[in-house]
């Protein structure tokens, strides 16, 4: 069953529960009730009259008896001596003679005194309305005697004190008949059920639409989301615990497709390292298949005793030679191999400590070959960095700078904002050319790199060093004087 239609039923019974346990506690709390209320208003009345009473003289009790009962339902005796004082305000009487009456006494008052009994009311019999002023009042002396004991009345009983005699007052009160009521109610029971179930029904409809919208749009975008549509989101506004929860659910989304973004992107740099490292060994084995077959061609040639190989010291020489390239190839290699393995802290002090050492003895070299040396780190910054790396990287910069350098020419250093520049004098690389410069042993002029003994690492080892740092660099060639420009920028 769904949310909603749960929520209607549970809604619509809770409703009718409550409308059933509403009219069950009318019919059976209402009689008590009453009777209740009624008794502390016939109490209250009692307790006034007997202060009043106790404060009167004997003429007065009539007065007070008839204003107090005025608008009232309450029927009032007080005994003082053989004197007896009677205020009747409504009652059914059987006559002497055996004929009912309906008696009802607005303001009457009767005093029975000495024997002498006379009443003054007005009498409504069967028939119509007529004055009982004739009517002896031995005809309802039944009534007044036993007005208190009927069923459905109930009374308060004082005693007082009056001009120095002792009375005693007698309130009494007739119920509306409650059972009828209690009828009227169960008779009505059913149609008061059917309209409470008709307003619960509406009720219940409005109030589960209401639940249930906000979970449905909920529902309906966390689906979207499954299928990791980038644009779903939970569109509700409100600020209850569906407000939040649409919230929460947008910001994990959104840290779901950040976290997947993420993925993409390193698996793109991880596939692309991959390939570069394939590239890489692929390039590695071809540099290093020359020297190797170069060997073994030497080596047969010198066995076999063929022409010019059989001067074995030279060729040896040669061999060793070889050997000595292959070597410093082979350690390179590994070098440029276990770059991403390095695990250094860092350390942050100015550029100027970083290049000092590592510049030093590129100095010596550049001044031994006649360079013209500028360096200059009075616009010297702090970085933050693994020294050992980064130094790496630089000392490779250095080496190319110097060691292609045109004779006589310039090899400077300096920096300039948060960039460190390092130039050279020489024929520039033709532009087409420059993107190749970072792949692993390219060489741009292999005539070149015979003289300065390049192994076409350098520059693949500086990209590889500063991509890792997150570093910015570029190499680009200049003009007046011509030659070449590397910039990082930290």
């Amino acid at each position: 069953m769904k949310i909603f239609q749960k929520t209607f039923l549970y809604t619509l019974t809770l409703l009718i529960f409550i409308a059933l346990l509403a009219s069950w506690l009318i019919y059976t709390l209402m009689p008590s009730y009453y009777t209740r209320q009624k008794q502390q208003e016939l109490t209250s009345l009692a307790d006034q009259l007997v202060q009043q009473l106790e404060s009167a003289k004997r003429e007065d009790i009539a007065g007070l008896i008839g204003s107090c009962a005025v608008g009232g339902q309450a029927n009032i005796f007080i005994n003082i001596g053989e004197d007896r004082y009677a205020y009747i305000t409504w009652g059914s009487v059987q006559k002497a003679d055996g004929t009912a009456a309906s008696l009802t006494v607005s303001a009457s008052f009767t005093d029975m005194k000495n024997g002498d009994e006379s009443i003054n009311s007005c009498a409504d019999d069967p028939v119509g309305t007529q004055s009982s002023e004739t009517d002896n009042a031995a005809d309802y002396m039944p009534f007044i005697d036993n007005i208190t004991s009927l069923s459905q009345a109930i009374e308060v009983q004082r005693s007082f004190t009056i001009d120095g005699e002792p009375g005693t007052l007698i309130v009494s009160m007739t119920l509306a008949p409650v059972d009828e009521a209690a009828g009227v109610i169960i008779s009505l029971l059913p149609v008061s059920v059917l309209m409470c179930m008709v307003i619960a029904v509406i009720f219940s409809l409005l109030y589960a639409r209401t639940i249930t919208r906000p979970i449905k749009a909920i529902s309906g975008e966390t689906h979207n989301m499954r299928l990791l549509k980038r644009d779903a989101r939970c569109h509700v506004e409100s600020r209850d615990e569906f407000g939040e929860l649409a919230a929460n659910i947008n910001y994990l989304y959104e840290n779901l497709l950040s976290t997947i973004n993420s993925l993409e992107a390193e698996l793109k740099n991880v596939t692309a390292a991959e390939r570069a490292r394939n590239d890489f060994l692929r390039a590695a084995s071809h540099e290093l298949k020359t020297p190797v077959t170069a060997i073994s061609v030497i080596m047969d040639n010198m066995m076999l005793g063929v022409g010019k190989y059989k001067n074995h010291d030279e060729w040896l020489r040669k061999c060793r030679d070889l050997l000595d390239g292959l070597s410093d190839k082979l350690r390179n290699i590994l070098d440029a191999s276990r770059l991403e393995d390095i695990s250094e802290p860092d350390v942050t002090q100015g550029i100027e400590a970083f290049c000092t050492e590592i510049l030093e003895p590129y100095i010596i070299i550049a001044r031994a070959r006649n360079l013209d040396v500028y360096i200059d780190f009075s616009a010297s910054f702090p970085v933050t960095a693994p020294p050992k790396l980064l130094g790496k990287a630089l000392s490779n910069i250095f080496s190319n700078a110097v060691l292609y350098t045109s004779a006589g020419g310039k090899f400077s250093v300096y920096c300039k904002g948060r960039s460190l520049i390092i130039e050279n004098e020489c024929e520039p690389i033709p532009e087409d050319q420059l993107s190749r410069l970072y792949e692993p042993f390219y060489r741009p002029d292999i005539s070149r790199s015979r003289e300065t003994g390049g192994n076409g690492l350098g520059l693949y080892i500086v990209k590889t060093i500063l991509r890792r740092l997150g570093l910015e660099y570029r190499f680009e060639p200049v003009t007046s004087p011509e030659g070449m420009r590397f910039t990082i920028t930290f």
